[in-house]
């Protein structure tokens, strides 16, 4: 008896995760979004004095080389690169942020003016998998200042691919720019 009892409860379990999965693949899956500024983003106001800024250098991949066996093989990664107005106080105003491709040609403009993070807001700025045009050195560039004097923002970009059964995820931290064509 105690058999049928565990025989009936397991099929139950899988009738439950079939039915779980058939409904969850058949689920209406959007777009992927290129970017959260639409979202998080409100239009600059008219341009005030800035107490603190600068530029951020972010680099970023969208083909890596796999160096797998005796073969050239490359993965495609999608890259999300992520600005982060750490001010609990004050909002920042992100001037521009431009893609550049691996040659330092400017690939986009993701902002079409500048606009304000709030505190403890971020944002993030989307390249698709299937976009290669940055290549293996690709760059973003953030220009941002702020009203008040702030802690500059936190950026940093995440990659992640997939190559058969190879699975590629990284990370990298950009960096403030001090030399005046940086500003």
């Amino acid at each position: 008896m105690h058999w049928a009892t565990r025989r009936q409860g397991t099929a139950l379990a899988i009738a439950l995760f079939a039915s779980g999965t058939f409904l969850g693949s058949c689920r209406q899956i959007s777009k992927p979004a290129q970017s959260t500024a639409d979202e998080r983003l409100q239009p600059a106001a008219a341009t005030t004095e800035s107490a603190t800024g600068g530029t951020i250098y972010v680099p970023v991949y969208s083909t890596l080389a796999l160096g797998i066996a005796h073969r050239a093989s490359t993965v495609d990664l999608a890259a999300t690169t992520s600005v982060r107005n750490v001010s609990t106080l004050y909002p920042i105003t992100l001037e521009w942020v431009r893609y550049y491709d691996a040659g330092g040609r400017q690939v986009r403009d993701y902002l079409d003016t500048p606009s304000t993070l709030p505190p403890m807001a971020s944002v993030q700025f989307v390249v698709q998998r299937s976009d290669t045009t940055g290549g293996s050195g690709a760059t973003f560039l953030i220009r941002w200042h702020a009203a008040a004097v702030v802690d500059e923002p936190l950026v940093e970009a995440i990659m992640l691919g997939q190559s058969g059964n190879v699975g590629v995820s990284f990370s990298s931290r950009g960096r403030p720019l001090t030399a005046a064509d940086g500003r």
